[in-house]
Parts: structure tokens; sequence; C-alpha cells
């Protein structure tokens, strides 16, 4: 059975996220207009900052580059 977008990116993802200290809460991958969007939404104990979503941002960028899970062009967004 082939894995969808979103449990594909879960699976490529979590371990780096885990690493760095935070709780991978979501996965989500729509179409908003003419643009493709990748949501990544963390969690932890202390709350979440820009700077850690920003953390997490370029952590994960290169990983989903070399999984290359999306055909398409997409924004990549993390929040909390």
């Amino acid at each position: 059975m082939k894995k969808n977008v979103r449990e594909t990116v879960k699976e490529a993802i979590l371990p780096t996220v885990t690493e760095l200290g935070y709780r991978l809460w979501d996965v989500t991958y729509s179409k908003i207009g003419a643009d493709y969007h990748l949501e990544i939404t963390i969690d932890n104990d202390e709350g979440i900052t820009i700077e850690d979503c920003e953390r997490v941002h370029r952590a994960i960028d290169p990983i989903l580059d070399e999984a290359d899970p999306i055909p398409d062009a997409y924004i990549l967004e993390v929040s909390s």
C-alpha cells in the first residue's frame, strides 16, 4: 500500500523533530488557492517561539528535499 504525503513526511521528519526536543503534533498538506502548503505543527512543555519554528524549519527542509515526498512545489510552514 502506497503511503500518502502526510505519512511519508511524518516518517521522514519525526526523528529530527524529536531529537531537537519537540513533539510532532500534526502534519497537514493542503492546497490553498493555487499554492500547496505543507504545515508542520510542533509542541513542547515550555511552549513554542518563532525561534523554535525557525530551528525546526531549517532542520527539516533538507530532509524533505532529500526525501522529495511531494511532486509539486509547496510552501513549508512550521507552527505551534
